[in-house]
């Protein structure tokens, strides 16, 4: 299980977009992507289709919930559309979780989301989850465990407030989070030893600096999935990052 997280606008999506085509172009599969972070991105930067997210079963389950039919319990209504919610491609999963919650008390749900991903993960040789900064879904406990947490971290101030904020949660939850990692992101030269300085109080290892990359920028601007790039500065890096933590 990777995680992806970081303060919006750091490129995290990117990130674990280029860390699931390297799971797709370089290992065997099969390949399992969460995107755990409301907006809901991840699709779009792979070029999957998604015709609806966890957050829709989820409201739809409460509406519906008086009337559903005899002998059908909560946790049989759930589970079942829960199987219908993962859009399959060739070697990749994906499942959208989606808007956040609403009014009213998820407490059930949450936990049936979390035994759902305990019972699908074994499937998988590799998860991939974008995560909202807050890690909210790993908070919920709705994520087992964590092999390998990566933070993105931009030059803004912001960012790096946000790793730190990170850092806290991850001290206060009872979770297993085995390698906890940062990578640089648009970051320029002359501010790279300064963020890595700021960063250094933090319980996260460097883990690479990925370069400013025209050629995925005008794939993200022209709305076109991450699999078509070749041979770039930043695919090069995602592939150096993923073999330093034994991914191919």
């Amino acid at each position: 299980m990777i995680a992806v997280t970081g303060k919006g606008g750091v490129g995290k999506t990117t990130v674990a977009a280029l860390v699931v085509k390297y799971l797709k172009d370089n290992t065997p599969g099969p390949i399992l992507a969460l995107d755990a972070d409301p907006d809901a991105n991840l699709a779009a930067v792979l070029g999957i289709e998604v015709e609806s997210t966890i957050g829709d079963l989820r409201e739809d389950m409460l509406k519906r919930i008086r009337d559903f039919p005899a002998g059908m319990s909560k946790e049989s209504y759930f589970e079942a559309g829960l199987h219908e919610l993962i859009t399959e491609t060739a070697k990749v999963d994906l499942i959208t979780m989606g808007r956040g919650e609403g009014p009213g008390c998820y407490c059930f749900i949450n936990n049936l989301l979390r035994k759902f991903a305990d019972d699908l993960l074994p499937s998988y040789a590799w998860a991939v989850m974008d995560n909202e900064a807050g890690l909210e879904h790993i908070s919920r406990r709705t994520a087992s465990f964590i092999d390998h947490l990566i933070v993105v971290v931009s030059d803004s101030p912001l960012a790096v407030d946000c790793a730190r904020r990170i850092d806290k949660l991850l001290a206060d939850l009872d979770r297993s989070v085995r390698n906890r990692h940062y990578v640089l992101n648009a970051v320029p030269d002359s501010r790279v030893e300064a963020v890595m300085q700021r960063m250094s109080e933090l319980r996260f290892e460097h883990l690479a600096t990925i370069p400013r990359d025209d050629a995925l920028a005008e794939a993200v601007f022209n709305g076109q999935s991450v699999y078509m790039l070749d041979n770039t500065p930043a695919v090069r890096t995602i592939a150096d990052m993923m073999r330093q933590i034994g991914a191919g």
